[in-house]
């Protein structure tokens, strides 16, 4: 009897790159991710719109040449970068497009993002490719902000989960439960709510609501990951960042919302909580629409 086998299927890590050094540190972020049986795919979203002017036979002649120094450009990077062990692809698209439809098409678990994080005016100008890429898509983004550094030094993974119990974060924990039991992490969840809020009895209030609320959304997994529970009466933007240094957190996890058809525009917006903890946080930032 000859038995089929059946083939293995790889844990697929996307990592769009245009060849800068941020970009070429999510690479290499996601390279020391990588563990036997994982797949590293970096991807270049090429331009078109530099070659959809004039006649059809002179755009598509310019398309055609546009592709062999992509092409070579992301082998050069890629042979810089010692990401030899990795897969590469150049499509067509806006880079967010581009992307996301790789990410969607190609079944990705997860994809490793790079970002300055912009100055509030740069971002209100010129938007954010990366959060326009993280609220499309349904996998979790590891997003690399300007001072994210990798910290592997404690021996337990501690991650610290954001929320503020709204359905996109709620609907957040079941990927959560996924990642932390894949990568053996504790959680410290985090609550931070206005400096106004803090009367006599709120936060043990407050406290016992987000602990109910948690157990009935989570499953067993993650409730056996879940070690504390913080209650803190300031402005999320600023505790988050605070609780995950001051306990060495790998990563803060986060629930977003969904761009929607304002996905683009919502990317201009210099206020968003996410946009303000990526750019101040000194470790890595997953978020996982809900």
């Amino acid at each position: 009897m000859v038995r089929r086998q059946v083939p293995t299927r790889h844990y697929e890590i996307v990592v769009p790159t245009d060849f800068s050094p941020t970009s070429t540190r999510a690479m290499a972020f996601a390279m020391n991710l990588a563990r036997p049986g994982t797949r590293v795919t970096a991807v270049h979203a090429l331009d078109p719109f530099p070659n959809q002017f004039g006649p059809s036979e002179s755009s598509n002649s310019r398309k055609q040449q546009a592709w062999a120094p992509a092409h070579h450009s992301m082998a050069n990077w890629m042979r810089e970068g010692q990401f030899c062990k990795a897969q590469m692809a150049v499509v067509e698209g806006e880079p967010a497009l581009a992307v996301t439809e790789f990410v969607c098409s190609n079944g990705a678990d997860l994809l490793v993002l790079g970002t300055t994080g912009r100055s509030h005016a740069e971002r209100l100008w010129l938007g954010s490719v990366a959060e326009e890429i993280f609220r499309e898509i349904k996998s979790p983004v590891v997003v690399l902000g300007p001072k994210a550094r990798s910290n592997k030094k404690q021996k337990t993974a501690r991650f610290v989960f954001a929320t503020d119990l709204e359905p996109h974060s709620l609907a957040a924990l079941p990927q959560l439960s996924n990642l932390s039991t894949r990568l053996h992490a504790e959680i410290a969840v985090i609550r931070a709510v206005p400096s106004d809020a803090d009367i006599p009895g709120a936060r043990k209030r407050l406290q016992k609501e987000t602990r109910e609320k948690l157990w009935a959304a989570a499953d067993q997994k993650l409730r056996r990951r879940i070690k504390k529970i913080h209650v803190v009466f300031s402005p999320p933007a600023a505790a988050i960042p605070n609780l995950a240094n001051r306990i060495h957190a790998r990563a803060i996890v986060m629930g977003v919302r969904s761009g929607g058809q304002l996905s683009r525009a919502a990317t201009h917006i210099p206020w968003t909580l996410a946009h303000r903890v990526i750019a101040d946080a000194k470790c890595p930032v997953i978020t996982i629409r809900g």
